[in-house]
């Protein structure tokens, strides 16, 4: 049964690729402005790293360089956030929604990086091509095998619908435009170094492309620390993408110089502000919090206990035992100073390299990995669809390995960063734009015999990646498309946003900007701090061992009274809980906010 052809020739590549740059930039701003509210899972993912990055961006764009350089939060997309809240001046309520379309402007660009790097790629095939038709022309017709001399490279249209599938998805998906993060900054600059590699490896790259390589990279580094080790295999790999030696090592060693240039000063205000010499510590915290096992994120008290995890040198002050309550009300600044600075906190913690530790965390994350890319529906159709085609290539295994190895200083950036986010911690985001790099490579790579069963094998292949692409995507674009159209009912967003009710209850309450308060819950993840510009300075949390919210409610009325009263003596003018267990009978003095599951109790002043 011969499977019928999708209607690639209709569109020529040329409109096909317009046709992807408008599908891509309308999911893309489908989903910032979708999930900018509530109701469409976007404040209330406002928290942690988010919350972090506004309240720095703040610091920064008001000269507050104390609080401002930071170990665990690279610069420049704080820098981003910070200009066009000033630029803007958004209500507390709009502000979310500025930040999220700031993201999809980040995302244009990261899209715009993309289509450079399809273009890079596709000069780089010609290029190959070109040395493959001379090489063929200088040898000997008898030493050329069937699978070398009838080899073709992927029909474009069907190469475009391959690429930019997979640039959506994972620009969506794994990455997320309304995640409030550098991210998807980060991408569109590994897409620029990426094309700029190709640009040096067809001849084409002169001095200022050498220098504008050496920036993208010190740019990358500013936007997120682990970008300065990565920067340096970047550089290896043009120096070998370069070919001439003589040529290429004063033109890498000025990329070099203009990379150092850019990454400098802040390597100095961190080195300084850190009394070491430093890039960042978000390395080694992530090494102690996903190897070692180190308490994780917030309120590291010295544990594990005897595992030689390094002496906290100024933890959070713990108040209380049962319940563990700690306060934080200084030095740190912002919102919440726990995950403002954590290397602060975690000042004494100390990674240690375990065999055993290591080779756990490798395959738990190996493990995420697969089940990341054979139990969701685009990866594994992205990867059945690479395995195809080079299986059914008609080239022999030395041919398909030559022909990968031709992309060897392409591929060896992302490879290398993709084996150490394997050795640390897996999570979908790191790994977007090196997905991208990866697939888009193995599919310049193909190589297919030029006859009707190829062709009908490629339209086969991609009806099904646009049918998994579809069924990947398509309730989340839906479900934002439903949260858009929605939210234009007037104040519809503002009645439903839980956060936002919580920061309008503190306001009526008389809680002023700036005012310390408390918390009972999982409050890194709240967003109701930020919105109503208070300052989080003491709380019962469901972080690090858990179960202490619940040994709260639980506790008779004299264990009630002791932690209100603690609470009172941190400076809090009201306590914020996130939700009152059914089975709780004295709730006495705390009133529900609204119609949500949030509480609160005010605090007798001092």
């Amino acid at each position: 049964m011969k499977l019928p052809l999708p209607p690639l020739h209709v569109l020529a590549p040329r409109r096909l690729e317009k046709l992807c740059r408008l599908v891509a930039a309308a999911l893309g701003f489908l989903q910032a402005w979708g999930r900018r509210h509530d109701s469409g899972d976007g404040v209330a993912y406002m928290g942690a790293d988010g919350i972090a990055y506004l309240d720095i961006g703040d610091a920064y764009w008001r000269g507050d360089w104390a609080a401002a350089v930071n170990a665990m939060w690279s610069p420049f997309y704080s820098w981003l956030t910070g200009l066009v809240l000033r630029l803007f001046q958004p209500t507390p309520f709009q502000e979310f929604t500025v930040v999220r379309l700031l993201n999809f402007s980040l995302y244009l660009l990261s899209l715009a990086a993309f289509v450079l790097l399809l273009r890079e790629l596709e000069r780089f095939r010609q290029h190959l091509t070109n040395d493959d038709g001379d090489s063929q022309v200088n040898s000997h017709a008898d030493t050329q095998t069937d699978s070398q001399a009838d080899a073709h490279a992927l029909p474009r249209r069907a190469w475009l619908i391959f690429a930019y599938a997979l640039f959506i998805w994972t620009s969506l998906s794994m990455n997320r435009v309304a995640r409030t993060s550098p991210d998807v900054l980060v991408s569109a600059l590994v897409f620029v170094a990426s094309a700029l590699l190709l640009r040096i490896r067809t001849r084409r790259a002169g001095w200022l492309a050498f220098a504008l390589f050496g920036l993208t990279l010190g740019v990358g580094y500013l936007t997120k620390t682990f970008m300065f080790p990565l920067a340096f295999v970047f550089l290896a790999s043009s120096l070998f993408a370069c070919g001439n030696w003589r040529r290429a090592v004063p033109r890498v060693a000025l990329a070099l110089l203009v990379f150092l240039a850019v990454s400098a000063p802040f390597v100095v205000a961190l080195s300084r502000a850190k009394h070491r010499l430093t890039i960042g510590d978000t390395g080694r915290l992530n090494y102690a919090w996903h190897v070692n096992g180190t308490t994780s994120f917030i309120h590291w008290q010295g544990e594990p206990a005897g595992a030689s995890s390094g002496t906290p040198a100024h933890p959070t002050r713990k108040l209380s035992d049962t319940p563990a309550l700690y306060e934080f009300a200084a030095p740190v600044a912002g919102t919440y100073p726990p995950w403002y600075d954590p290397t602060y906190w975690y000042e004494g913690v100390r990674p240690r390299l375990s065999l055993k530790q290591q080779l756990k965390a490798v395959a738990r994350n190996v493990l995420l990995a697969y089940e990341f890319l054979f139990y969701r529906f685009f990866p594994g159709a992205i990867a059945a669809a690479l395995f195809i085609l080079f299986y059914t290539s008609r080239r022999r295994p030395r041919d398909i390995a030559r022909d990968i190895a031709r992309y060897s200083f392409l591929l060896a950036p992302a490879l290398v960063a993709s084996a150490c986010y394997l050795l640390i911690h897996f999570e979908q985001r790191y790994f977007a734009p090196f997905v991208v790099i990866i697939g888009v490579s193995l599919f310049n790579a193909v190589r297919l015999p030029p006859t009707e069963d190829a062709r009908r094998l490629v339209g086969a292949l991609v009806c099904v990646t646009l049918v998994t692409f579809a069924l990947s995507l398509g309730y989340y674009s839906a479900r934002d498309l439903y949260s858009t159209v929605a939210d234009l009912a007037p104040g519809r967003a503002a009645r439903r946003d839980v956060q936002w009710q919580v920061a309008e209850e503190l306001r009526r309450l008389g809680v002023a900007p700036g005012e310390p308060v408390a918390s009972i819950g999982n409050t890194m993840f709240h967003a109701w701090p930020r919105l109503a510009r208070v300052r989080v300075v003491a709380e019962i949390s469901t972080r690090p061992t858990g179960g202490d919210v619940e040994k709260f409610w639980a506790g008779d009325a004299a264990l009630k009274a002791r932690i209100v009263e603690t609470f009172a003596r941190t400076g809090a003018r009201v306590i914020v809980a996130e939700g009152i267990p059914a089975w709780v009978s004295n709730a006495d003095g705390w009133q529900r906010i609204g119609a949500t599951h949030f509480y609160v109790y005010v605090l007798p002043r001092a």
